[in-house]
């Protein structure tokens, strides 16, 4: 195993060392360098990109953050609609009353167009 001849040397057609180094320092300084030179060129540039009032929120639709507490506030509105009394048009006279009351009348006035639900008397034939 003596026999086989290993090169005592490194390869020297490989990357010079220095090279390399004077590339990392280069890149280095770059990197250090350009912000200071932006804000050399640009002095007023960390007072501009601000957001805009108006753009603070996105475009609607947005999504909901607390969807549970919407719904919530949704069947309220809805319960005080269907319980009290208001008004829908007050110009023309439009109110709503509450759905109950509404069910009570209906119950005992009817409604025109519609049949009655009394039982036929006797000797009558049902329509």
């Amino acid at each position: 195993m003596h026999d086989v001849s290993r090169p005592n040397d490194f390869e020297r057609s490989d990357a010079d060392p220095r090279l390399l180094g004077a590339l990392a320092v280069g890149v280095a300084l770059f990197l250090v360098g350009v912000p200071f030179l932006v804000l050399m060129s640009y002095p007023d540039a960390h007072h501009l990109g601000g957001i805009p009032d108006n753009l603070r929120q996105p475009p609607p639709p947005r999504l909901q953050v607390a969807p549970q507490a919407d719904l919530d506030r949704l069947h309220a509105d809805e319960n005080k609609q269907l319980t009290t009394f208001g008004w829908v048009d007050r110009e023309n006279g439009v109110a709503r009353i509450p759905i109950e009351r509404a069910m009570q009348l209906l119950g005992e006035r009817g409604f025109s167009g519609w049949p009655s639900s009394a039982p036929p008397s006797v000797g009558q034939k049902p329509q």
